[in-house]
């Protein structure tokens, strides 16, 4: 079970079963960004003696702002962090160039369990160019829209609108399935099957779905909710 810290801060620390959260509300100037770290890590010890996972939300990082953080934040304090979390794709690839490990951390699986026990649960809409990418399922109270992308090993369920690309399975998984509660993508993939060409001549358009793969071939079900 998770637990929260909370300072008199805009950054929220937050306990996970591998360490400690950090969120940074994208809202704010990177100057106040730099602030806060400043702040959060002289009332919060434990980030000198825990695993960080850096949450970035939606903010789109430049190469100077991930410079500071890295000079002023993690090498001056002693931070480790696990992993940094943008939804900005071209943020991620920026990250990935600098060496940092990005997304979601994979956690240790307990046992018994399958892989895909681990669920991401977002409550907030994607816009273009934000991309999640998972090791679980995914779990979006809100809108994909066009041009974002959302990628998991696991099953994908949002909860709104759909017009950007779910891709469920992406490890290769075919027992996968994506639910969504109004599809209006032109593209969906489960596991390595494409299914492209959609559009609103689909007697299911705007509905809410049930896409699995059955017989090789992807299928869709309309759901009456």
């Amino acid at each position: 079970m998770e637990s929260m810290e909370t300072f008199q801060t805009p950054v929220l620390l937050k306990g996970t079963g591998g360490g400690l959260r950090l969120i940074v509300p994208e809202e704010l100037k990177e100057k106040e960004v730099f602030m806060e770290l400043e702040r959060v890590s002289s009332q919060a010890k434990a980030l000198l003696e825990m695993k960080v996972i850096l949450d970035f939300q939606g903010r789109i990082l430049s190469k100077d702002f991930i410079i500071g953080i890295l000079k002023d934040f993690i090498w001056s304090k002693g931070v480790f962090v696990s992993s940094w979390v943008t939804y900005d794709a071209e943020s991620q690839h920026l990250l990935q160039a600098f060496g940092a490990k990005t997304g979601e951390p994979a956690r240790e699986k307990p046992h018994g369990k399958g892989k895909n026990y681990d669920t991401l649960f977002l409550m907030r809409s994607l816009r273009s160019g934000q991309r999640i990418e998972h090791g679980g399922d995914v779990v979006i109270i809100g809108h994909v829209n066009d041009g974002a992308e959302v990628i998991a090993s696991g099953n994908i369920c949002i909860w709104g609108r759909l017009k950007g690309l779910a891709h469920a399975g992406s490890d290769g998984n075919t027992e996968q399935s994506i639910v969504v509660g109004d599809f209006q993508a032109k593209q969906v993939r489960l596991g390595s099957k494409v299914g492209s060409y959609l559009d609103s001549s689909m007697e299911w358009w705007a509905h809410s779905v049930l896409i699995t793969l059955e017989h090789d071939s992807l299928f869709v079900r309309e759901l009456k909710i």
